[in-house]
């Protein structure tokens, strides 16, 4: 049974923290607004950025889960450097340091023309937020034993902005890589990164989290219009061959057995278009 803090307990971090309470483990949840919490879980509502130090428990394990409240430099800075700020102090002095897996995204690189990425290659941060990202990540990785876990696009149920820019019949704009990850195999990646640290494996500084399948963006809009029945709002003539954007694959997670339930954008878009017509016809309904 080991302690464990997850800093950001918010629809990523509740499904962790669900996962691990089943396991047996002593979770602590932090949210900024919102006193719901899973089942098990000890939950502490407040900004993190404003605890004393006693407020946080003693923890074997840190997961610092954030979401930012804009696309800025400033709320990025406020979500992810801040309150890393808060866990270095807290927890850098500890005869028993915890380990710290920060949540980050594969956006810190910057590469834009096809390329594949994996573990092996170097951030390469071009806007400002990303460069914060990495910020962060260093930061984490001066003070402590620190994983950056980096994401790709996360999707899955009640994530509809896609299917919303679909049916808009907005111009789809230029056509790029996109790489995606479906929510609960997102929080089945961080179990298992979990179960490593308690198993004192040796994890690398940065592990990409991603579907495996780097796919065109007019493929993935015009398999959803198709489902949607939605115009295909392509006035380009450049083809279906993206010429920018980067190609990612993580192989640490496949290496510890890790399988995905949503291996493609198929296998996770299908559920997460019938929960939106359903959802699309219960408010049909309810105004008529």
């Amino acid at each position: 049974m080991a302690k464990i803090l997850i800093a950001g307990c918010g629809d990523l971090g509740s499904g962790l923290a669900a996962e691990l309470v089943a396991q047996g483990h002593i979770v602590t949840g932090i949210r900024r607004t919102k006193k719901v919490f899973p089942d098990g879980v000890i939950g502490i509502t407040g900004d993190l950025v404003e605890m004393s130090d006693d407020t946080l428990p003693d923890a074997d394990v840190v997961f610092l889960i954030m979401t930012p409240n804009g696309r800025n430099e400033e709320a990025y800075r406020a979500a992810y450097f801040d309150t890393a700020q808060v866990l270095i102090r807290r927890y850098k002095d500890m005869a028993k340091q915890p380990k710290v897996f920060f949540v980050s995204s594969t956006s810190v690189y910057g590469q834009s023309q096809g390329e594949w990425i994996d573990e092996t290659t170097p951030a390469q941060p071009a806007s400002a937020t990303a460069k914060i990202l990495v910020e962060t990540e260093l930061s984490l990785a001066a003070a402590f034993s620190s994983v950056a876990v980096r994401c790709s696009g996360i999707y899955g149920s009640g994530r509809f902005r896609l299917l919303e820019t679909v049916l808009s019949g907005k111009d789809w704009g230029d056509n790029s890589w996109t790489n995606r990850i479906h929510r609960d195999d997102a929080v089945s990646a961080l179990v298992l990164l979990a179960n490593c640290a308690l198993s004192e494996k040796v994890i690398p500084a940065h592990v990409i989290v991603t579907d495996q399948t780097p796919v065109s963006m007019w493929e993935v809009k015009l398999w959803l219009a198709t489902c949607l029945e939605a115009k295909v709002a392509v006035s380009s003539c450049e083809g279906f061959v993206p010429n920018s954007g980067k190609r990612i694959q993580g192989q640490y997670l496949l290496s510890q057995g890790w399988r995905m339930q949503h291996p493609s954008y198929v296998a996770g878009y299908v559920a997460l278009v019938t929960e939106f017509q359903e959802k699309a016809e219960s408010n049909s309904l309810n105004l008529n």
